[in-house]
């Protein structure tokens, strides 16, 4: 029995291994809440609003560019 208990960890790891990997491949909740603001924000500019949306609208779209998350499909 404690031979069994002395390799659980290892054990443990080559199973959780594989999860590391897929995990990359999928977008972020930081990434999809960026991809909304960013769209709300265009979407009040178009409709003429201009009291700091611009500006927070570049802020949103370099965090997404620096991010990565560009190579996500929404």
């Amino acid at each position: 029995m404690r031979r069994v208990w002395r390799y659980r960890g290892l054990v443990l790891g080559l199973l959780l291994w594989p999860m590391l990997g897929s995990a990359k491949q999928h977008p972020t909740a930081e990434c999809r809440w960026l991809h909304d603001r960013i769209a709300t924000l265009k979407q009040a500019v178009a409709k003429g609003d201009t009291l700091g949306t611009q500006e927070e609208l570049a802020r949103w779209l370099q965090e997404y560019k620096r991010k990565q998350c560009r190579q996500y499909d929404y």
